[in-house]
């Protein structure tokens, strides 16, 4: 099961820019899934091999970058309104008009006499600008340098008097340094937060690779390391960068800490990037959360991870639609390409779901398992289908028989009550544009429903106050929404839903993009519905959106996809009908194969043994073994 979970964010139907990087580490924290009486136990991901070797890495002299692999020599920390500032033995003169807030010295071109790195800032911006990079090449071994070198980088960020400045400036290798600028804000903003670079200095100093970084509010921290190893042995260094993501806001449940290594190695023709080192930070991941998805007492947080692992994913790589990291100097692609170690952690998240019994997301899961960027192995898809058929088997139908009765389907991006609802006794309504035809599934006869007036398509709410009228990615990169307008006065209520839009190039549309819903019931608990999907519940007062735990009490609805004893479900997947009640199953017949994912307007009998559906404007129903 996956955890309720609360708050509604602001409504945005244009693009803020999303997400961070991709992964490997630990897997801290457990859905709430995992009961709030039984605490989790976080456990950690072991990394690839190359990682490993990376992270033991014995140390290096503090000569050569002050510690081994991402181990940082951090600048010093000026003192309050310094323009004039002695530093190991060299002094600095700020620009004009500036003060220093960090300094670094070394010699970092080798020639016997100290540089130094900088970070100075106006005095006024004091408590709003990160301030700015400058360099001081060294003159002679008594500590003379030359003129403060500007560097520019942050013209790109947010400036707003009401955000909070930040500045990181360290050691990283032999000749070379790393930058992060950044501004903390606590309002939305258009423009990147940060500025991140790694210099190195070779007759001069120069950026070697920068990039903006986007902080949209209620996103995942993510954190950047840096590494300037000579890592292919030239003699020159590279830059690699462990970038981390944890955390998150509602209504997505706080997600682990999860790290990806990117790495760029200094060619004659500039950088170039070695994308293995993502691939196997994601493949080490994946790897250990598909051996943790078929165990019952971690099944439960694999999800969470994968669902954090994506989000990393997207964040960093541009085929995803909505990266936070964008390069900004320098010819190197940021492009991932297409990743084996993705359509793993797929298949992790569909295990985990059969481990927990849940065929419906299991299915959900298994359809994003290889949407690209992800690789498609047919090997692997069929022994995942195997997973699935453990939890919701395959049966076939007895008999399918078309209706006549021309059924009155609604238009529009609304949800809506479908067309089609089993009686207690068996029988099937049909809503049509002249009234509601009743149909015998099992000898075809049809005639008028006398007594049963035609049910309205609107999805109302019990007080008839509001009324559900889309479901959409409004592609900001981050989750789907779901919005409801009033009957009379008041105003449009918008719940984002934890649930995040596809990956693929980000959607331009004013208007947001649909995304498929199909309405269940609504009572007292709240809307519940099926959106990509994924089973959601929506609070009464609209407050928030969760995902679905187990199914609340509601009356039943003519036209929803339920038995009228409520205890029945039906909802079609690309897989086939998954029909949920005193079994679950995959409801398949030969004249539906192909089309499943497109049948509409389906409801379910009480004993579950038929189902019907519209497809194409014309409605049939089948019979399949009770259970």
């Amino acid at each position: 099961m996956l955890p309720l979970l609360s708050h509604e964010r602001p409504r945005s139907r244009a693009g803020a820019c999303a997400a961070a990087i991709v992964a490997l580490a630990s897997l801290g924290g457990c859905a709430k899934s995992c009961k709030n009486d039984h605490p989790y136990v976080p456990y950690t991901i072991e990394p690839s091999a190359s990682a490993a070797h990376e992270s033991d890495a014995s140390a290096a002299t503090e000569e050569d970058a002050g510690g081994g692999a991402f181990q940082e020599r951090s600048a010093t920390v000026a003192p309050p309104s310094l323009a004039e500032w002695t530093v190991d033995g060299v002094t600095l003169a700020a620009p004009a008009g500036r003060v220093f807030v960090l300094g670094l010295v070394r010699d970092f071109d080798g020639d016997g006499k100290k540089d130094a790195f900088a970070i100075v800032r106006a005095p006024e911006k004091e408590k709003s600008a990160p301030g700015e990079l400058v360099y001081y090449r060294g003159k002679g071994s008594d500590g003379a340098v030359g003129a403060a070198e500007a560097i520019d980088g942050t013209a790109d960020l947010v400036d707003d008097e009401s955000c909070t400045p930040r500045a990181r400036l360290a050691q990283i290798g032999k000749r070379s340094a790393f930058v992060e600028l950044a501004v903390s804000c606590t309002a939305p903003a258009s423009g990147a937060s940060r500025w991140v670079a790694a210099m190195i200095v070779d007759k001069t100093a120069k950026v070697h690779m920068s990039a903006l970084v986007y902080d949209p509010p209620g996103s995942a921290k993510m954190t950047i390391d840096a590494d300037g190893s000579d890592q292919d042995g030239d003699g020159v260094d590279d830059v690699s960068l462990r970038v981390s993501l944890e955390g998150g806001s509602a209504p997505f449940e706080p997600g682990p800490k999860v790290s990806a290594i990117l790495r760029w190695l200094d060619r004659p023709s500039g950088l170039s990037r070695d994308a293995a080192a993502t691939e196997g930070s994601l493949s080490s991941i994946a790897a250990s959360a598909m051996a943790r998805a078929a165990r019952a007492k971690d099944a439960p947080a694999v999800p969470l991870f994968v669902a954090q692992t994506r989000a990393l994913y997207r964040a960093i790589c541009p085929e995803a639609g909505a990266p936070r990291f964008v390069r900004k100097v320098g010819a190197a692609t940021m492009a991932c390409g297409h990743s084996r170690a993705l359509e793993e952690a797929g298949f992790a998240e569909v295990r985990a779901h059969v481990t927990m019994g849940d065929a419906l997301r299991a299915i959900t899961a298994l359809d994003r398992a290889q949407r690209p960027p992800a690789t498609k192995s047919s090997a692997r898809f069929a022994e995942a289908e195997t997973w699935i058929a453990q939890v919701a088997p395959a049966m076939t139908t007895r008999s399918i028989r078309a209706v006549a009765a021309v059924p009155q389907v609604s238009r529009g991006r609304a949800p809506s009550w479908g067309a089609l609802a089993f009686e207690p006794s068996g029988k099937l309504l049909v809503r049509t544009g002249a009234g509601v035809a009743r149909v015998d599934p099992e000898h075809g006869d049809e005639a008028a429903a006398d007594g049963i007036a035609a049910w309205k398509s609107d999805v109302v709410s019990p007080d008839g106050g509001m009324q559900w009228i889309e479901a959409y990615d409004p592609c900001d990169g981050i989750a789907l929404r779901v919005t409801f307008a009033p009957g009379g006065q008041g105003s449009l209520k918008d719940v984002v839903l934890p649930i995040a839009p596809p990956f693929g190039p980000r959607c331009t549309s004013s208007k947001g993009e649909p995304a498929a819903a199909i309405a269940v019931a609504w009572g007292g608990s709240g809307l519940e519905a099926v959106v990509a999907g994924e089973p959601i519940l929506v609070s009464p007062d609209f407050a928030r959106g969760a995902a679905l735990q187990s199914a609340p009490e509601a009356p039943f609805a003519y036209g929803a996809p339920r038995s009228p004893n409520g205890k029945t479900r039906v909802v079609p997947t690309s897989r086939g009908l998954l029909v949920r009640g005193a079994r679950t199953a995959l409801y398949r017949a030969a004249e539906l194969d192909g089309t499943y994912a497109t049948q509409r307007d389906c409801a379910v009998s009480d004993d579950g043994a038929r189902v019907a559906c519209v497809r194409n404007g014309k409605a049939w129903v089948g019979t399949w073994d009770a259970p």
